[in-house]
């Protein structure tokens, strides 16, 4: 795989993925092996200072910093400190059941506990297990303050349920148990990021600068929150589930840690697991769809959702910090390839999450890297413009054709005045959507024809990208899903 195929594909599509998505920059490493081999930075990290997005800028990662937390955890398992099935009867109840909740149960999302969101204020949280003695006390879930969502979901060991209080549980554990004697975030800091060198990371009980270096707070990235012609900063805000999502890091030093989590537990630098526990935790430890697992499309390892992904299995997560911030991380497990994204935005309306604007530049950009991690060459074949002219003319095509059973196609004519008076933003190449229309035939079977062609001229990431600015439902996905199978 030649790296520098992929940076270029970056540095021409990257800016036209934040400008479509209205995301004011965003930072990305990509591992190979056991090294980072390319890091990038796009557009702002503050709008109000002009100040750059660059690779030192620090981001937080949100829920992705609970790996870290399921790392320190299998580190006192190795040590023989706890038991991954171990009862926790004597930290936590589940009052639905007769079973137990164990570790392992708190790592794969099992534990029965429902979904929360983390128990946010406008102060730092107060020390960690005196917040968890009064959350499960009152046992009832912050969201629209414990109308929307139930505190306890199901029986322990049932179904998959995602728990920011369960991680948060975790981190309480290694809190009390560690053999140091220190803080959760102290053991973090000397146990995964040292070893790793993970020099511009820090989990700390809140980001203020009572607990994180003026010195990173500086390299912190602002966030922003968006509603469509909408861009504001909120006033902060700090999870009391801690553990589940209060670090800061940047894409380079998350992406060593994926990279030791690959290659069984370890850099060059140092060790952070055995390898059969770093094996473990990206394996999956309980699938079978929507019960057991995040979704029908994935399996739960500790912390990770597991990803078949055929020739090229992966793991991921994601990340959310309120209301300003996202996270992406996606490692391939047998290509060991790694790639991290932090973006400063978060969109406030709710939409789906990889409909959000933060979240669907992420995943535009993962595309890019996914098709190089396959073997595909990512860069452009042609310019921005002349995409989207050329998947205009498809559609139009289409359009005045196949979708109406109408075989006769427009004539050189039609297609140039076509071509001619249109309007369109972001540059125009007429000769590009001629030839686009003039693809289009009625053929026995079009939909597979039009799909082929669309996936021959326009791989998958740059459809993704242009389908949604031209603002065409479902393009991309029946592209890719259509074969000649």
């Amino acid at each position: 795989m030649d790296i520098a195929k992929l940076a270029e594909a970056l540095d021409v599509l990257t800016p036209e993925i934040l400008d479509h998505c209205g995301a004011p920059g965003l930072s990305l490493a990509v591992g190979v092996g056991t090294e980072v081999a390319l890091t990038r930075a796009y557009g702002l990290a503050d709008v109000a200072s002009g100040r750059p997005m660059t690779t030192d800028t620090v981001g937080p990662t949100g829920s992705d910093c609970k790996a870290y937390t399921a790392v320190a955890a299998l580190q006192l398992v190795e040590r023989g400190l706890i038991g991954l099935d171990d009862p926790l009867d004597e930290h936590v109840r589940n009052p639905l059941g007769e079973r137990s909740i164990t570790l392992r149960d708190l790592l794969t999302h099992r534990s029965g506990l429902g979904t929360n969101m983390g128990n946010w204020d406008h102060v730092p949280p107060p020390p960690l297990g005196e917040h968890l003695r009064r959350v499960l006390t009152e046992a009832r879930s912050d969201a629209y303050g414990g109308t929307l969502l139930p505190f306890w979901a199901a029986p322990a060991g049932e179904r998959y349920t995602y728990s920011n209080i369960g991680i948060a549980l975790v981190g309480h554990l290694v809190e009390l148990l560690n053999p140091d004697g220190v803080s959760f975030s102290e053991w973090v800091a000397r146990h995964v990021f040292e070893p790793l060198k993970m020099g511009s990371t820090v989990f700390p009980p809140a980001q203020h600068p009572d607990h994180v270096p003026a010195e990173l707070l500086a390299r912190r990235s602002t966030g922003y929150a968006t509603l469509p012609g909408l861009r504001l900063t909120l006033p902060p805000l700090y999870p009391g589930d801690y553990p589940a999502g209060s670090a800061l890091s940047t894409p380079s030093d998350h992406a060593r840690f994926i990279l030791a989590l690959l290659n069984g537990g370890r850099l060059d630098s140092g060790a952070v697991l055995a390898q059969e526990t770093a094996r473990q935790m990206i394996t999956a430890q309980a699938s079978g769809g929507t019960r057991m697992g995040p979704s029908p499309s994935a399996s739960v390892g500790f912390v990770f959702n597991v990803f078949d992904g055929g020739e090229h299995p992966y793991i991921g997560h994601g990340g959310e910090y309120l209301w300003g911030w996202n996270h992406f991380t996606r490692g391939w497990t047998e290509d060991r390839v790694v790639l991290v994204i932090s973006t400063n935005q978060y969109d406030l309306g709710d939409l789906g999450l990889s409909d959000r604007p933060s979240h669907a530049a992420a995943r535009l950009v993962a595309d890019i890297v996914t098709a190089w991690v396959h073997g595909t060459d990512p860069r452009p074949r042609r310019s921005p413009a002349s995409g989207r002219s050329y998947l205009a003319g498809l559609l139009v095509g289409d359009r005045l054709t196949t979708r109406l059973g109408i075989p006769t196609p427009p004539t050189a004519e039609q297609i140039s005045a076509m071509a001619s008076t249109a309007e369109a933003k972001g540059g125009w190449d007429p000769d590009a959507f001629a030839q686009g229309v003039r693809r289009v035939r009625l053929t026995a079977n079009p939909l597979l024809d039009n799909a082929l062609t669309i996936r021959r001229e326009l791989p998958d990431h740059e459809a993704e990208l242009l389908k949604r600015q031209l603002g065409v439902p479902n393009l991309g996905a029946r592209a890719r899903t259509t074969s000649a199978s």
